[in-house]
C-alpha cells in the first residue's frame, strides 16, 4: 500500500464546551462509511490518538482497491484562495467527465437558509468571476439577495 498524505480522511475537533477533544476519521468508499472518533483523554494524549486514528485509518485503506489507496496517498491540489470567508473556487465535473471552474459565494441568509452563487469562470473569467462571487456574498449577508 502506498503510504496515504499524512491526515488523510482525519479531521481534529475541540470543542471547548463540551470538552470534547480528539480526531475523527471518515473515509467513503462507493457510498459505505467508516468512522471513528478518538479522544484525547482515553487514548492517553493529543499524540495518542493520533497514532491511533492513523493506525485504524491505514487499516481500512489497506482493505480498499489500489486506485482508493493511490488517490489517498496524491497530493491535494492547491486551492485558489479568495481571501473572503464564504467565496470559494470550485471545480466540478459532469458525468460526461468534462471539469467546469467557477467561484462561489455562500451565506446564510435572513431566514437562516444557506444561499449560494456559481459563477462561471469560462463564462466571465477568472477575475470578473471572483468580483461577482465576493459582490454576491456581500449582498447575500446584507440581505439584498
Amino acid at each position: 500500500m502506498s503510504t496515504p498524505r499524512p491526515n488523510y480522511g482525519i479531521t481534529r475537533i475541540d470543542q471547548e464546551d463540551k470538552k470534547n477533544h480528539g480526531y475523527y476519521v471518515r473515509i467513503t468508499h462507493k457510498g459505505k462509511r467508516y468512522q471513528k472518533y478518538f479522544p484525547d483523554k482515553s487514548n492517553g494524549g493529543k499524540s495518542k490518538a493520533l497514532r491511533a486514528a492513523k493506525e485504524y485509518r491505514d487499516d481500512i485503506l489497506a482493505k480498499l482497491p489500489k486506485y482508493k489507496q493511490e488517490a489517498a496517498s496524491r497530493k491535494k491540489r492547491q486551492i485558489k484562495k479568495s481571501g473572503i470567508t464564504g467565496v470559494t473556487h470550485v471545480v466540478s465535473k459532469s458525468v460526461k467527465g468534462k471539469n467546469y471552474d467557477y467561484w462561489q459565494a455562500a451565506w446564510v441568509d435572513t431566514t437562516n437558509k444557506r444561499k449560494t452563487a456559481k459563477f462561471s469562470i469560462a463564462r466571465y473569467g477568472e477575475e470578473k468571476a471572483l468580483s461577482l462571487a465576493k459582490k454576491a456574498r456581500k449582498e447575500g449577508l446584507n440581505g439584498r439577495r
